[in-house]
């Protein structure tokens, strides 16, 4: 009966002291943009083939995300992501897991492919802008510290219009920066 008592009354004793000692730790991981890549457009319109954008043209930005796996529900999502010009011009569209897309399962920005397109309406046949990412290779490594749990990623290479050699948006310094593709016109 001892025994009984003794394993009852330790057991949530240690739970409590565990959880107090995570509980009052906080955690500054600094990975909110682990995973993520950001599109900044170019501004360049000057010259005979200009290779950027006007904010006018970039306020309005269309994304479709299709999965990799065909066999997979839903077959394509499209979101409309709306700025105003000043902030399409000075600030990127982020890509990540959870944005702007929901996350389907478990998985993650490399289980899909995307494509950007400028247009006036989502459903538009004629589109005045198109860019892919073909293909995303992540490595995120899981980083733990007493009782934090951080992600670090180790590796972040992106495929895009068709092209076989990747863009490397791997944080050289570790520290988990938001990598970023420029956008320009072909």
């Amino acid at each position: 009966m001892l025994r009984s008592f003794l394993t009852w009354f330790c057991f949530p004793l240690t739970s409590l002291l565990l959880a107090a000692c995570c509980g009052s730790t906080a955690c500054e991981c600094n990975d909110a943009y682990t995973d993520a890549i950001g599109l900044r457009f170019s501004t360049d319109t000057l010259g005979t083939t200009p290779a950027g954008f006007k904010a006018a043209e970039i306020d309005t930005v269309f994304l479709i995300r299709v999965p990799l796996d065909t066999a997979q529900r839903p077959k394509a999502d499209t979101v409309q992501i709306g700025r105003t010009q000043a902030r399409a011009l000075s600030q990127p569209v982020i890509l990540n897991n959870t944005t702007p897309f929901t996350q389907a399962g478990n998985r993650k920005l490399d289980q899909y492919r995307y494509q950007l397109y400028l247009a006036k309406t989502r459903l538009a046949k004629r589109h005045t802008f198109d860019y892919y990412i073909d293909k995303v290779e992540l490595t995120t490594v899981y980083r733990a510290d007493g009782c934090c749990t951080c992600f670090d990623n180790t590796n972040k290479q992106v495929y895009v219009n068709g092209s076989p050699t990747p863009t490397d948006l791997t944080d050289q310094e570790k520290r988990n920066q938001l990598g970023l593709l420029d956008v320009q016109r072909r």
